[in-house]
């Protein structure tokens, strides 16, 4: 039997966790400290963080080069099928996020737990 998962340690994996940490984790303080509102350009700091994290989730399900073929075909093809997820979804968010002027339902249509916030 071929063993899917070798437990070691990488520390390239705990070098972009503590990176995006380093990005994200103070900015909990002046959430709940002083009760401040968060926007999204907050996040720019950990973005470069983020996508090394989902480049390495992506390697670790695709599996290493000397894994069996049909396990790479089928990493393969579940990580093409979330970046094309990725893709579809921005393709389905692109006037909001390009604000271009759409009609109010197709607007509508597009937001998210639209009950708490719109």
């Amino acid at each position: 039997m071929v063993a899917w998962y070798v437990a070691t340690r990488d520390w390239r994996a705990g070098a972009v966790l503590l990176g995006y940490a380093a990005g994200w984790l103070p900015w909990f303080y002046w959430a709940i400290a002083d009760n401040r509102t968060m926007f999204l350009f907050y996040a720019i700091p950990m973005v470069p963080f983020m996508i090394l994290a989902i480049v390495l989730a992506a390697g670790m399900i695709i599996g290493p080069s000397d894994a069996l073929p049909g396990r790479r075909m089928a990493g393969a093809a579940i990580v093409g099928a979330f970046a094309l997820l990725a893709l579809v979804n921005f393709w389905w968010l692109h006037p909001v996020l390009t604000a271009e002027i759409i009609p109010y339902a197709e607007w509508n249509s597009r937001m998210l737990f639209k009950k708490g916030w719109i």
